[in-house]
């Protein structure tokens, strides 16, 4: 249920097939939305393709549904119907977990996920370990699990809703990596609590023999329990702890009965900002607990790692301006973090999904950062009422697509200027997901598009 287009459905609709399984795929788009994932398939071999809308019968007549975990299965009617007659409902998640051999590193928070999961498998793979990336990343590894061993270490990117599904599994990951908590989701979860709850399950069930990599200056994911050995980042880390504590100059890495202090000019230049140095810190704690890699020959890898797309992804520098997809931004805290970072005059494009959480923070951020402000999306209208809270004579403008908030920002943009693409709110039915939306900046960015006219502007 839910093919969708970021990699969990087509590896699940593979791995039945190669298991000879009898595989319906249903999907509320129609087949011109799903193109590029269907012809990742064989549409040949499937028993059923239902396009378009969902049917009752197939969710009943079934012997499993596995579930696209973006879906509120206890606000889904097929679903329901499909509990109600005994079926059990699963996750691509779900299936590989019950299969897998391998050592799991799982790495979880609300920001910055994808990166840290990505330097520890680029971090682990040149220390000359066997490992492999999946989840919530885009990569589904379910083709490949019966390949793995004991010997072997998946580091597994999971989201809220991947291991609320997970939850009647008990998962007891050898390491979970926690980056931070910030609100997101509510409209999923319905609750801060519930959201949080979801995250903690990759903790909930670690045994002493496991590891917890936990950000000591997150006020929430500090206090959060783990029977499992605690390893802190951050500048507050709990010395009686083993910690990778980051000094304003240097990393103080205790992991261990040895103290090793390593500055931050030993990074690569494109990775020694503030935002990249807290993820390394976590791949730092989570690739020394799997006792492979000392920290010199982890730095060493660091000078091969290449920073992910939509990420501060900077596109271009022409006539003195920058223009930067931070796309991925999908939280107002990713988006402040941003601001945070940068060192020129910032035209900011900023908006996206309503996902009920407080935008008041992010306006507060951006009225303190910006010279001015584009704003797209469901959010726009509210973030443009908020905005003069904040700065009386900010210059903002709400837009009805990014192609016309592109356009308005180019009049704004002079010389020694960035302009930056950092949403602080997930894609809305303008994009297919946050990767569609910063390609479509980066498409404006290198084509010239046409003039169109602001809904409104102050």
């Amino acid at each position: 249920m839910g093919l969708g287009r970021f990699g969990g459905g087509i590896g699940v609709v593979n791995f039945l097939l190669q298991q000879g399984a009898r595989v319906t795929l249903t999907d509320l788009q129609r087949e011109g939305q799903l193109k590029d994932s269907l012809s990742k398939i064989d549409v040949s071999r499937l028993d059923q393709l239902v396009l378009g809308e969902h049917r009752e019968r197939d969710f009943v007549e079934c012997d499993c549904v596995v579930i696209n975990p973006g879906i509120v299965a206890d606000k889904n009617r097929f679903i329901r119907a499909a509990v109600r007659a005994g079926v059990p409902v699963t996750t691509e998640i779900n299936l590989f977990w019950d299969r897998c051999r391998a050592k799991v590193i799982i790495v979880t928070g609300t920001v910055g996920k994808s990166t840290t999961s990505s330097l520890i498998t680029h971090l682990l793979k040149h220390a000359g370990v066997s490992c492999h990336l999946g989840g919530n990343i885009g990569i589904s590894l379910l083709s490949k699990v019966e390949t793995f061993t004991e010997d072997d270490w998946v580091v597994l990117e999971l989201s809220s809703f991947q291991l609320e599904y997970l939850k009647p599994l008990q998962p007891r990951p050898n390491i979970t990596v926690v980056t931070n908590f910030f609100a997101n989701h509510i409209d999923w979860h319905g609750d801060l609590d519930s959201y949080r709850t979801a995250k903690q399950v990759a903790l909930n069930w670690q045994t002493p023999d496991g590891v917890a990599v936990l950000n000591a200056n997150d006020p929430d994911v500090r206090q959060w329990k783990t029977k499992g050995k605690r390893i802190e980042f951050g500048s507050q880390a709990n010395h009686e702890v083993d910690r990778i504590e980051m000094t304003p100059h240097s990393y103080e890495i205790k992991v261990g009965s040895d103290v090793e202090e390593i500055p931050y000019s030993a990074l690569p230049a494109r990775l020694n900002l503030p935002h990249q140095r807290a993820n390394i810190a976590a791949a730092l704690a989570a690739v020394l607990s799997t006792q492979t890699a000392d920290p010199n020959t982890i730095m060493k890898g660091l000078s091969s790692f290449r920073p992910l797309p939509h990420r501060l992804e900077l596109i271009a520098d022409r006539e003195g301006i920058e223009y930067i997809n931070d796309s991925k931004a999908t939280t107002p805290e990713a988006t402040m973090a941003a601001l945070s970072s940068m060192t020129r005059p910032v035209v900011l494009i900023a908006g996206g999904k309503d996902k009920r959480i407080d935008v008041s923070e992010l306006c507060r951020s951006i009225s303190g950062h910006v010279k001015a402000v584009a704003l797209i999306g469901d959010t726009s209208l509210l973030m443009a009422l908020l905005l003069p809270e904040y700065r009386k004579g900010l210059l903002y403008s709400v837009h009805h697509d990014l192609a016309c908030a592109y356009r308005w920002c180019q009049k704004q943009l002079e010389s020694g200027d960035t302009l930056l693409l950092s949403p602080g709110c997930s894609s809305d039915s303008q994009f297919l997901n946050y990767e569609d939306r910063g390609n479509q900046f980066r498409q404006l960015v290198e084509t010239k598009t046409n003039t169109c006219s602001e809904q409104s502007s102050h």
